[in-house]
């Protein structure tokens, strides 16, 4: 993470309406985007997303009308089912989804690596009674979740800053999911010239059915959605089965990011009794990054 004194420089540039991840890349010198240049540039925008939703409510409901379609194709239909956003930000997506699905709110999880943005998605969901979803901090490349533990896990323009990082993140969504793993994402290969480069300034992802295929993937579905906010940030769905063999997860699918042991919800802190590590939970949202745990030798849950 940066020193405090660039977070002054970064505000300004906001408040001129000047690209944060740009910024912080060049800062860099990287090829592509970091984590902490995604991660600050999010938090500063936090609040963004949902005014944007607000002015365009149609334009998202039609998105996440294509989405659940491609969900229920899958065999999920609510109920007792669990499901994942993967990269959840302000939940503009996330809320239209549940809503669609009629979901289960204590069956529904969404993270995402900025915490401004999730209490802003927290305040969301509530101001439209959309109450009882989990929501918390986590990352894409150590997702703090056991494997096959979500029946259907989703992205919605989630991996797209994150090139070259495709293989460890599909790695890691694939291992929480259980049944599908389902990626609404930007298609390099999918998209024209002005669109590929685009993408290329910004530093996007890049093959990801070429990843998945690599890595053994069944990859059953590959093509452009027919509406997507942008014309030149084309939006591709590709649907990823897993074995239809796995019994059901049962119990609290929270896991340690750094001992990938099981965590205790203690109210105050998510606890990994075998390693002492404790995980603050702020205004109702726990922070499950590596690199958020404290060490709690002598902490005691309450009985």
């Amino acid at each position: 993470m940066f020193k405090s004194q660039i977070f002054y420089e970064i505000a300004k540039i906001y408040e001129r309406g000047e690209n944060i991840m740009w910024f912080i890349k060049n800062m860099e010198k990287n090829k592509h985007n970091s984590k902490d240049a995604i991660l600050i540039s999010y938090d500063f925008q936090a609040g963004s997303y949902v005014d944007h939703w607000k002015n365009n409510a149609s334009l998202f409901d039609q998105i996440a009308d294509q989405y659940v379609t491609e969900i229920r194709n899958c065999g999920f239909s609510g109920g007792g089912g669990t499901i994942l956003e993967a990269g959840v930000g302000e939940a503009t997506t996330f809320i239209n989804v549940i809503r669609k699905l009629g979901l289960l709110h204590g069956n529904c999880y969404g993270f995402d690596i900025s915490w401004s943005r999730l209490k802003v998605a927290n305040d969301f969901l509530n101001q439209n009674e959309v109450c009882g979803a989990q929501l918390f901090v986590g990352d894409l490349t150590s997702i703090p979740l056991c494997d096959n533990s979500i029946d259907i896990v989703y992205t919605s323009h989630t991996i797209e800053p994150n090139g070259g990082q495709e293989k460890p993140i599909l790695e890691e969504l694939y291992r929480v999911a259980r049944n599908y793993l389902i990626l609404f994402e930007p298609d390099y290969e999918l998209a024209g010239y002005e669109a590929r480069a685009r993408m290329d300034k910004h530093g996007y992802v890049k093959n990801l059915q070429g990843v998945a295929v690599d890595l053994g993937y069944d990859v059953v579905k590959h093509k452009l959605l027919d509406i997507c906010s942008n014309p030149l940030n084309p939006t591709s769905v590709m649907i990823i089965k897993k074995s239809d063999s796995l019994g059901r997860f049962e119990g609290s699918p929270f896991r340690c990011p750094n001992t990938k042991q099981a965590l205790l919800n203690c109210g105050e802190v998510y606890f990994a009794p075998d390693s002492y590590l404790m995980y603050p939970v702020i205004q109702g949202l726990p922070c499950l990054l590596e690199n958020q745990a404290i060490l709690g030798c002598k902490y005691e849950p309450a009985r």
